[in-house]
């Protein structure tokens, strides 16, 4: 409490202030004797309570009680006097909040608890008639600035409309509605349909949602839906109304779902679309008998373009391709594109892909991109599948198939490559078990993978709520097969990538449920190495965030250190992409090196996970205590959390809570399981 003694010699106000503190307030005293002191004080102070001793001659009372209050305008005043009541007229003429005698200390310490209790509720009321006084204002800009038509009705009469509602309705200016009965737009076929509910409005001032004809001031008919909702207008109550056109809901419903299949930057079909429309033509090709082609086209030296010139000559680049790529494919082909640099054509049975890839790497070539007069050289290699030729179990199948055509373009230097029943095919039965991969195809196509949860628990008492994802394969029985089963198998298979996809979108899908239902947790997805070399993973990632309309600040994409220090290069865009979009990233399996701490910095990581091999050694090794230790003071300077996982026992509680690490995962904590539930569904 700023307190501020007028007229009193020093001693008398510091027993003022020391009474006031024994009696549990904080006080802060300020004192002024003459005018010119309370002048200089002025200038900085905001005082709360102001003791005023009215038998002092030095200051003129009235005229400092009125320069306090223009810089303190809540100061609660309170005067002392050898004699109150000869100072009553006094107190009452500069509104003082109370007067007492000078030494009655007991009857100071009430005066002052009760205006410093006024002083509290004052402040709150400010506080709230500004919010109040904003709100006002935000909604009357809100309500100016809104899509949707909205009128204030007060006894069947229009009172207000904002510009929306005056532009449905084909009026001119706000002042042509003013006054006008609000039945004269409805329809006069709806009439005696609408009639209940504007008496409804008269009593209740709201009224169930209709649907209902209305008519313009050009005299054509609106179908509308009317919403309604009590208010109040200068004090009158009054009704509410939303209108929405039917038309307009539905056209704005259509083009949204249209843009939904779009990417923006090229026009083309996105990924999610392509997809969508595989799956649907590979069934209708398996059950025809027909063949069904796919061409992958990767920009091989975009990330070289965009570092060599700038951003704008890889959008030059994705636009003049995209041209090329309309121009030169068929009507009945799907174009769309796959990846940050890679699109991909879906060829109906009557097209031969590998004619068209040819007179597509010849307009290529052949045409000159340029920017700003400057020369560009896109490099291109084409991946090609069939869903014959060898056989395709899945869409997902000849994807993958495309995909190893691709690579293997890459590796030989060649522009186009068809994937062949030898030498890959045959490499790939070599690398997994044929059995496992089939599985994992399976699982691809028919949705059977599962996803589990572990918790990840802060020692410090955050309430966060983080969840670990991991995943299940399932068979035929819906028993789940555990990933160390099928891991191996589906790495050298190169399936994890589509593996990851499917956990990145259904881990998205349930985080954003999550959220909708009000509980605030986070997702760790665990990515693989062929993850972070998938280039087109950041844009499935965003897809996946606007089809579920969630948030990447929602979720954290786990890397292994490892496979970070194979794939740096496309770990360093991939980490800068996913920051774009709020995702946090963690290192796990972080080794005891100091190497590994500056891995970390590159990335600009937010989380480390420890080698899980340490969590069995702790209680035991005493120097592994000590590393521990050291490394996660460490990575604390690098403003880094830390978690260790594989938690079994007690006694690593106390041990890591001492070491000062941030959070726990383990079985002792909570083993993974099919469902989150909360405390209070229990």
């Amino acid at each position: 409490m700023e307190l501020l003694v007028l007229g009193c010699s020093i001693d008398d106000a510091n027993i003022y202030s020391q009474t006031l503190r024994n009696s549990g307030m904080a006080v802060h005293l300020n004192t002024a004797y003459t005018p010119d002191e309370l002048d200089t004080l002025v200038q900085t102070l905001d005082a709360d309570v102001v003791l005023v001793n009215t038998d002092a001659e030095e200051i003129d009372f009235t005229t400092a009680i009125r320069q306090i209050r223009e810089v303190s305008p809540l100061a609660a005043f309170i005067l002392l006097s050898d004699d109150p009541d000869e100072e009553l007229f006094f107190a009452a003429e500069t509104r003082a909040q109370d007067i007492i005698e000078r030494n009655d200390h007991a009857h100071l310490i009430y005066v002052v608890n009760r205006e410093q209790q006024n002083m509290i509720t004052k402040k709150k009321l400010l506080a709230v008639t500004q919010e109040l006084k904003e709100t006002k204002q935000r909604y009357e800009t809100l309500t100016e600035t809104a899509r949707d038509a909205i009128a204030y009705i007060h006894q069947g009469m229009h009172v207000y409309a904002n510009p929306a509602y005056v532009s449905l309705f084909g009026f001119n200016n706000p002042d042509e509605l003013e006054g006008l009965p609000f039945m004269d737009l409805i329809a006069s076929d709806d009439r005696l349909k609408f009639k209940p509910v504007l008496h409804k409005l008269d009593e209740e001032h709201t009224a169930e949602q209709i649907d209902i004809t209305c008519v313009t001031n050009e005299g054509k008919d609106l179908s509308v839906t009317m919403d309604f909702a009590p208010s109040t207008i200068d004090g009158e109550d009054c009704t509410q109304v939303i209108i929405r056109s039917q038309a307009s809901d539905m056209d704005i419903e259509q083009r949204l779902a249209e843009l939904a299949n779009y990417d923006t930057d090229t026009g083309l079909h996105n990924r999610k679309y392509f997809n969508e429309n595989l799956e649907l033509q590979f069934a209708e090709a398996r059950d025809t008998n027909q063949r069904l082609s796919m061409i992958l086209l990767n920009i091989v030296n975009f990330p070289d373009i965009k570092t060599d010139f700038n951003l704008d000559a890889g959008e030059t680049v994705l636009k003049e391709v995209t041209h090329i790529l309309n121009e030169t494919t068929y009507d009945t082909d799907l174009v769309s594109r796959f990846g940050e640099h890679e699109f991909a054509i879906l060829c109906t049975p009557g097209t031969d892909a590998e004619s068209l890839a040819n007179r597509l790497a010849k307009a290529l070539n052949d045409h000159s991109f340029e920017e700003d007069g400057t020369s560009i050289s896109p490099q291109f290699v084409f991946g090609i599948s069939h869903s014959d030729a060898p056989p395709a179990k899945s869409a997902t199948d000849l994807i993958s198939h495309a995909v190893k055509a691709r690579k293997q373009g890459l590796a030989n230097n060649t522009a186009i490559v068809s994937f062949e029943k030898g030498g890959q095919q045959a490499a790939e039965q070599n690398n997994g078990n044929e059995s496992v991969v089939q599985l994992i195809d399976q699982a691809l196509s028919n949705d059977q993978f599962h996803l589990v949860y572990q918790p990840v628990v802060s020692l410090h008492g955050n309430s966060r709520e983080d969840y670990a994802i991991y995943v299940r394969m399932l068979n035929e029985e819906g028993q789940q097969i555990s990933p160390e089963e099928f891991m191996e198998d589906a790495i050298r298979s190169e399936r994890m990538a589509e593996i990851d996809r499917w956990v990145i979108r259904n881990a998205i899908r349930e985080v954003a449920s999550h959220r909708a239902d009000g509980h605030k947790l986070n997702f760790l997805i665990t990515l693989s190495a062929a993850g972070i070399e998938d280039d087109s993973l950041l844009l499935w990632i965003c897809d996946c965030l606007r089809e579920f309309k969630a948030k990447g600040a929602w979720l954290a994409f786990a890397v292994a250190h490892n496979d970070v220090i194979a794939h740096l290069e496309k770990m360093e865009q991939l980490a800068e992409g996913l920051r774009k979009i709020n995702c946090r990233i963690t290192l796990t399996h972080f080794p005891f090196e100091q190497e590994a701490v500056n891995v970390v910095r590159h990335l600009n990581s937010d989380m480390v996970c420890f080698t899980p091999e340490i969590s069995g050694k702790l209680s035991q090794d005493k120097e592994q205590q000590e590393l521990l230790k050291d490394y996660n003071e460490q990575l604390h300077k690098e403003k880094v959390k830390t978690i260790v996982t594989h938690i079994e026992e007690a006694a690593q509680l106390t041990l890591l809570w001492n070491v000062g690490v941030d959070f726990i995962q383990g079985n002792f904590i909570q083993k993974p399981v099919d469902t989150i539930i909360y405390d209070a569904e229990l």
